[in-house]
């Protein structure tokens, strides 16, 4: 085997997060919690669009997904991806300052809500349990 193929295997069994977050600040946080935690495969997409059109072809193991994006909401955007036959599995964290009323109003049952502001402690424990092997490089 060459290694260059090796190696190549070796880095699509890391894990991938995809934070969709517009604020540069907390897209920085993200990526720093979940490098430091051992998630070396971190992605950071900034609108909603931008997400709609990449995910789908991504292979992501988990989604961070802020509900105020721009030029496509959280909410339209989570639909679309439930929908998705290449992402109507993969774990979505909703991250979010509105109430659970207004996300139900939104059509969004989120089973991972993670209330701004959150807890980062609370944001590490919902990835393990979510993504409970990480992978060693």
């Amino acid at each position: 085997m060459k290694r260059g193929s090796y190696v190549a295997r070796a880095m699509d069994k890391r894990k991938l997060i995809v934070a969709v977050e517009d604020d540069p600040r907390i897209a920085e946080m993200f990526c720093d919690i979940l490098v430091l935690d051992g998630y070396t495969r971190v992605q950071i997409i900034s609108d909603g669009q931008s997400a709609k059109d990449l995910l789908p072809e991504m292979g992501a193991h988990l989604i961070l997904l802020d509900i105020g994006l721009p030029n496509l909401d959280g909410a339209s955007l989570y639909k679309i991806l439930r929908g998705h036959s290449n992402t109507k599995n993969t774990p979505i964290i909703v991250i979010t300052a509105s109430h659970d009323w207004e996300l139900h109003r939104m059509g969004i049952q989120a089973g991972f809500l993670l209330p701004k502001p959150f807890n980062v402690q609370e944001l590490r424990d919902m990835i393990r349990a979510l993504l409970p092997e990480k992978q060693e490089i």
